[in-house]
């Protein structure tokens, strides 16, 4: 028989046709869980468009969802077959047409949508099948159906939740019934958080549900969420129905049941308490619920009821145990050693506080950290609870485990003393009011502390002691000087102690106006000094004005210069000023009120200055504020031995300082319009060249070198303070001076040097190489080639060798030539007295700079040879010298023997030193030098990358040694059929035929000289190439990776490094410029520097270059200079 004939399902006809086959097809498959494949999965495909407008409405989802609801069959089978589209339109939320049937029990309809086509487990939005909805509903007929077509019982919504879960949380008993029946062994399953359906119904009271449940083997004890079981969550929900039923029909005994702890230990009762429902507590208790059963805090419900005020359930505890067992139980501690009456003073529930010390509770048990419910009240602010425990005789005098009472706390909070309970302990226990506890501080230190007038006022009337001290050996008094606290500062001064405590002091020798000045309380201050507070000295030797400097309270230290003007230069045991504590601590207002006040600039016993100590913790704010200042020249040439003078520790340590006080060295003419011929800007050097340096002790020796404020600059890469209008005045007046006459006669003692061997060298080419090289043609050609036919009149061999002529020397030999003078010049070889008298002067000038060298290396020693530049001018004053004594050969005596060949090379090399060193000396001359600074710096970006490269080039060179030694004759008759072809092996030679070749070709061929068509498309189109496939990869490997790849990265890092030399370049030359200025200065005597010294330079920008030069000439001290001259003309 069908399966829905086993229901009474009338049986209907589908129509003939493609729908009639596919559907009758389809049905063994749609009983067996599979639909046609026709109609699997079209049911989502249309969910996107059931909302959408439709031209027919015969297609309206609202239209086809109401036929199935109604259950009008017979239209609905007449539309789909119409359209076989319209079985699987869905409706709002994402429901099938199989949904709506079976939610509303429509049976025949469900029928029929099974047959047609659509899927018993389609899934809503919700992820709702049509079994969730039957249940949810109660359809029994349906869910019997459902469960008959094999529908998937375990299928999950969203939410995780079976039908069953469903059924549980709507109160569904007869859907639940045929669940239960089909799902023996699920009855358990989880779903949300691990909640079974008991756990459902058990949370909405559903009792029908929950005996059906338990009846089917429900666990009573399977916990979920939270590990709650069905009875913690009857006892949380308040359904005492449901927890009689478990407890009476479970099966389970009821110490189980009622023991079992969730997650936190947490017993059903102690939900029941937290709920607040007190007939379930009565309930529970009465049936056997443990009333000391303890969480993991160890909290027994009757703390939580009294954490939470519930009176009525403490009371229903106290009924069903009895006064006895009560009594054990308000003993118990949780794990913070509370005992419930700790708990209801922490919230101030009076009601419960008095009903427990009403059954007696222990009123004095300390918890673990040693407070009793007196003291916890206190601490809590519960004032109510207070007030209850001290008339039911808690003892005030405990202490916790920081040897406070409860008065302690109580003050702390500023509750009222006037009040009868506390006049009453008070009274009783007059030893609170003077109550140290482990800081030593008594109630009055806690009231003066946060100026709770009206508690200090009470505590003093009641007899407390004014001038109790602390551990630290401070009163109340210094407490309320120290947190401000000016009304209660005014009322201990007005109490009968008042002037025996004002200047008390404490353990490290601080008064109360110590305290107050300190923090910044200057309404405190100016009371205190009012009523004849002495300014004394700390043990420290530290007065008010010190403490208040170094906290940078501008007006409070205005306070005491203007009353005790002394001590403004007042200093302390380390001979430090306020002036000194300000700078250590960055008090950037109190530095500038202190010098404005007047304050001296003095040297602590570390023999250092206030701008020493901001430098030495870079404080910028402290030292900006002191440069800013009217006195700023006398601080920053004020000399110490911590670095000579401030300036040295500024361009150290603090460079954007230092700008600023560069700054301040450019002075402008204020009384001139600035486009007048008056108008001036005068630079001023005191700041980098202070009188007296030669006196001061220096801690560091390295400031003892000549130019001390520059070469600081230089060696920590200042590039902005060297490049300053100040500093480049500075340095150009030294270039004036002496710097550009010395450094000028030196460059033109070489330049000397350059043309003279520069004229040695272009005559020699003429007169001795050139005469030397034909010599050596002719005698190659007359032995080693014979005379024939294609001679002509000029051959060398043609001429006839005679016994006599004049003799020249090629080679060290001396040959007897005659008749090649058309070859030579008349004078060829002869050493002319003008000749020598250059070849003298070369070597005096080789002779003395190696002296030189000599002298400098002596001096230098080690860094010497760390100067690359020294090396070349040794290897350049050699080869000069070399090269002249070598050309001297035309005397009978030849001063020094050495063959032309060698000579002229030595030549070449120093002529090339000679030119590259005069460029070096153009480093120091205004643009040139950054020009040639640049150049120098690419140049080792250069070389820094050729040598990482060379692997490169070497390795395309030997590549191109092996596969092209030597060209190939091919094998092809064409080849030789050729005319005028001239067979000859000197034609088949390559470039890369020799290693070295092979490498000078792959270096021009990375310059771009690759001559392809010779070299390498002929070859290949002649088949003369030896590998012509494997020549072929390589040059195109070539190509890419070198003159393509490797030239643009190095035209990438020379422009990338240009940019960083152009930053670096004027840093550079002022670099060598100050080095050059250093040297000589340490090797001018001093009279002549003393007399050079400059501190002024004006500059008069709005005039010629003629007026600018007498105006410096009348304006500026002897001696003269003329920075704005030298600029122009560099």
């Amino acid at each position: 028989m069908a399966p829905w004939k086993r229901f009474g399902f009338p049986s209907f006809d589908y129509p003939k046709g493609n729908l009639g086959k596919e559907v009758m097809g389809g049905v063994e498959k749609i009983f067996s869980g599979k639909a046609p494949d026709s109609a699997r999965g079209k049911c989502p495909l249309l969910r996107n468009e059931h909302m959408e407008d439709f031209c027919n409405i015969n297609d309206s989802p609202a239209r086809l969802t109401k036929m199935a609801v109604d259950g009008k069959q017979a239209d609905l089978q007449r539309l789909i077959n119409e359209r076989r589209s319209r079985l699987f339109v869905c409706g709002a939320g994402g429901r099938t047409l199989l949904h709506y049937a079976a939610e509303s029990g429509q049976l025949q309809m469900m029928d029929f949508l099974i047959q047609a086509g659509i899927q018993v487990d389609e899934k809503d939005d919700e992820g709702e099948t049509a079994l969730h909805l039957a249940v949810m509903k109660d359809k029994e007929k349906v869910v019997q159906a459902l469960i008959a077509l094999k529908a998937d019982l375990y299928a999950r919504n969203q939410k995780q939740e079976t039908a069953m879960h469903m059924a549980a949380r709507t109160n569904s008993v007869n859907a639940l019934q045929c669940l239960l029946e089909s799902m023996v062994d699920s009855v358990d399953i989880p779903g949300y958080y691990c909640e079974t359906p008991l756990h459902l119904s058990c949370s909405f009271g559903y009792l029908d549900c929950v005996r059906l449940l338990m009846k089917h083997g429900a666990s009573c004890l399977a916990g979920g969420k939270m590990g709650l079981s069905a009875c913690h969550i009857a006892a949380g929900k308040a359904q005492p129905e449901v927890v009689m039923c478990i407890l009476n029909e479970s099966g389970i005994p009821r110490e189980a049941l009622l023991g079992k702890g969730d997650e936190e230990n947490r017993t059903p009762l102690h939900w029941a308490v937290i709920k607040g429902d007190v007939n379930m507590v009565k309930l529970l208790i009465e049936h056997g619920s443990q009333v000391d059963a303890q969480t993991c805090d160890q909290s027994t419900p009757l703390h939580l009821a009294c954490s939470q005020g519930l009176l009525d359930i403490v009371e229903q505890v106290h009924r069903s145990v009895g006064s006895g067992d009560f009594q054990n139980i308000l003993g118990v501690v949780d794990a913070q050693g509370m005992t419930p009456l700790h708990r209801a003073v922490m919230f101030d529930h009076e009601n419960v506080t008095r009903f427990l010390l009403l059954k007696g509770a222990p009123v004095d048990v300390q918890d673990n950290e040693g407070r009793t419910p007196l003291t916890l009240a206190s601490t809590r602010s519960s004032f109510i609870s207070t007030a209850v425990l001290l008339d039911h005789g808690a003892d005030p005098t405990i202490q916790d485990n920081y040897g406070k009472n409860y008065l302690h706390y109580y003050i702390t909070h500023g509750l009222p003393l006037d009040c009868a309970y506390m006049k009453a302990s008070i009274s009783k226990y007059a030893g609170l009011l003077n109550a140290k506890d482990k800081f030593g501080c008594t109630p009055l230190h806690y009231a003066a502390q946060n100026g709770f007038l009206q508690s200090s006022n009470s505590l003093v009337s009641f007899g407390a002691t004014v001038n109790a001290r602390n551990k630290g050996y401070q009163s109340p008094f210094h407490f309320a000087a120290k947190y401000g606290r000016f009304n209660t500062v005014k009322s201990l001064l007005d109490s009968c102690r008042g002037q025996n405590i004002i200047n008390d002091s404490d353990a490290v020798g601080h008064t109360a106006l110590h305290a107050a000045a300190e923090n910044g309380h200057c309404d405190v201050v100016q009371l205190l000094m009012a009523r004849g507070a002495l300014t004394h000295k700390a043990f420290n030797g530290q007065t008010p004005l010190h403490l208040a400097a170094a906290n940078n309270y501008r007006e409070v230290c205005r306070l005491f210069v203007v009353h005790y003007t002394y001590l403004l230069d007042s200093i302390d045991r380390n001979g430090d000023t306020a002036l000194h504590l300000a700078a250590a601590n960055n008090a950037s207002k109190v530095i500038e009120f202190l010098l404005t006040a007047g304050a001296t600039l003095l040297l602590n016993n570390s023999k250092q200055s206030a701008i020493d100590v901001a430098i030495q913790n870079r404080h910028q704010e402290a030292a900006t504020s002191m440069v800013l200042h009217d006195r700023w020249e006398e601080i920053l040439t004020q000399l110490s031995p911590t670095y000579g003078w401030p300036v040295l520790g500024l361009i150290e340590h603090l460079p954007d300082v230092m700008l600023i006080a560069l700054d301040r060295c450019i002075v402008r003419k204020a009384d001139s319009h600035p486009l007048s011929r008056e108008f001036y800007i005068e630079f001023r050097f005191n700041l980098l060249e202070p009188p007296g340096l030669e006196n001061v002790a220096y801690a560091n020796e390295l400031n003892r070198e000549a130019l001390k404020a520059l070469n600081v600059m230089v060696r920590h890469g200042r590039t902005d303070l060297l490049s300053h209008g100040v500093c480049s005045s500075y340095i150009n007046n030294k270039w004036a001076h002496y710097g550009l006459p010395v450094y000028g006669l030196n460059l033109a003692v070489y330049s000397l040097f350059l043309a003279l061997l520069t004229y040695l060298v272009i005559s020699g080419v003429q007169s001795s190489l050139v005469p030397s090289l034909k010599i050596a043609n002719y005698e190659n050609i007359v032995a080693f080639s014979d005379e024939n036919k294609t001679f002509n009149t000029q051959d060398p061999r043609k001429l006839t060798r005679i016994s006599q002529s004049r003799h020249l020397y090629a080679g060290g030999t001396k040959i007897i030539l005659t008749g090649i003078s058309r070859w030579m010049p008349e004078k060829a070889g002869k050493v002319t007295g003008f000749k020598l008298s250059v070849m003298v002067l070369i070597c005096i000038f080789t002779g003395l700079n190696m002296a030189k060298e000599l002298i400098q290396l002596y001096h230098q020693r080690g860094q010497y040879f760390r100067d690359f530049a020294n090396y070349m001018e040794w290897f350049l004053y050699i080869s000069s010298t070399v090269f002249v004594l070598g050309g001297c050969q035309d005397f009978e005596e030849p001063v020094l023997f050495i063959g032309w060949r060698v000579r002229w090379q030595l030549g070449a090399f120093a002529i090339f030193i000679a030119w590259f060193n005069f460029m070096l000396y153009l480093q120091r001359f205004g643009l040139m030098g950054i020009y040639v600074v640049m150049f120098l710096g690419v140049l080792k970006t250069l070389a820094r990358a050729l040598l990482v490269f060379a692997c490169l080039i070497v390795a395309f060179s030997l590549a191109f040694h092996v596969l092209l030694p030597l060209n190939l004759y091919p094998n092809d008759e064409d080849f030789f059929d050729r005319p005028n072809l001239v067979i000859d092996i000197n034609q088949l030679r390559t470039a890369h035929g020799h290693v070295s070749h092979s490498l000078i070709r792959v270096i021009s061929m990375l310059l771009g000289d690759f001559d392809t068509i010779n070299n390498y498309i002929n070859p290949m189109l002649d088949h003369t190439m030896p590998f012509p496939e494997v020549t072929y990869f390589f040059f195109l490997a070539f190509v890419v990776t070198v003159s393509i790849l490797l030239m643009n990265l190095l035209i990438g890092l020379a422009v990338g490094d240009i940019e960083q030399v152009q930053r670096g370049a004027t840093l550079r030359r002022l670099a060598m410029q100050v080095d050059l200025h250093t040297r000589l200065e340490a090797k001018l005597p001093k009279w002549f520097l003393q007399r050079a010294m400059v501190t002024v330079d004006r500059f008069y920008p709005n005039e010629c270059c003629s007026k600018i030069f007498s105006r410096n000439v009348r304006s500026v001290r002897t001696p003269t200079f003329t920075v704005p001259l030298l600029i122009i003309l560099s």
